[in-house]
């Protein structure tokens, strides 16, 4: 009998990178993480308690590729309330219908994988876009603006921080077929990992879950901290 009569699994290839979710019991393996984490939500949460409120509220909030076990990338992504550094910069207000890409790590390479991943994510929970506050500058945490428009997102709004450029861009999503292009337009034809199981259909409230609006001072209160 043939090796595929045999019900044999084939396992992933080591030097292949592969793309999974990132959770609360994952969160301290992805280096550099912390740091974005505590960024974006202003020091109120560490990555591990982020994401075990996000991801039980919200839903998938992070991706990292692996090759092996070594960490080539990671997206975080959620909504604006849950990334409360958002408000400070005067590009909003924010599209009702879209998550927000906080930041995206890794070569050039990896973070195209990933943003692909991170549409197609939102796509498949119905969301109708995914926006990002581009740094003009390039700055560390954040998503440098030139890098989301040479991939196909538009420039929304314009404004200033602390005298220094930020745009929000925004990626709208068309149909399956029209992701799977943007992915082929960006990447050829390399065959992208896949996540394990399907998401659950969400909706995005632009103040968190059941309105209530998320911020630094909420999250102490509730925790005593």
């Amino acid at each position: 009998m043939g090796r595929l009569g045999l019900g044999l699994k084939m396992r992933p290839l080591p030097f292949i990178p592969a793309i999974s979710e990132i959770s609360a019991g994952n969160a301290r393996d992805v280096p550099g993480l912390e740091a974005v984490v505590s960024y974006w939500t202003q020091g109120a949460f560490s990555a591990e308690e982020w994401y075990e409120e996000v991801t039980g509220t919200w839903g998938a909030a992070g991706l990292v590729m692996r090759r092996s076990d070594e960490v080539m990338g990671f997206a975080v992504y959620g909504p604006h309330a849950y990334l409360p550094r958002a408000d400070l910069y005067p590009v909003g207000p924010f599209g009702t219908d879209a998550a927000l890409l906080a930041y995206l790590e890794g070569d050039p390479r990896a973070r195209r994988h990933l943003l692909v991943r991170v549409a197609r994510d939102l796509k498949l929970r119905s969301f109708g876009g995914v926006e990002a506050i581009g740094s003009d500058l390039g700055l560390s945490r954040h998503i440098p603006t030139g890098f989301l428009l040479e991939n196909g997102w538009e420039p929304v709004r314009r404004g200033f921080r602390l005298g220094l450029p930020y745009t929000l861009a925004r990626a709208d999503f068309g149909n399956t077929v029209e992701i799977g292009e943007r992915a082929r337009d960006l990447m050829g034809r390399v065959k992208l990992p896949v996540l394990g199981g399907a998401p659950s259909p969400v909706t995005l409230s632009p103040h968190g879950p059941g309105g209530a609006r998320m911020s630094p001072a909420t999250h102490r209160t509730r925790s005593g901290r």
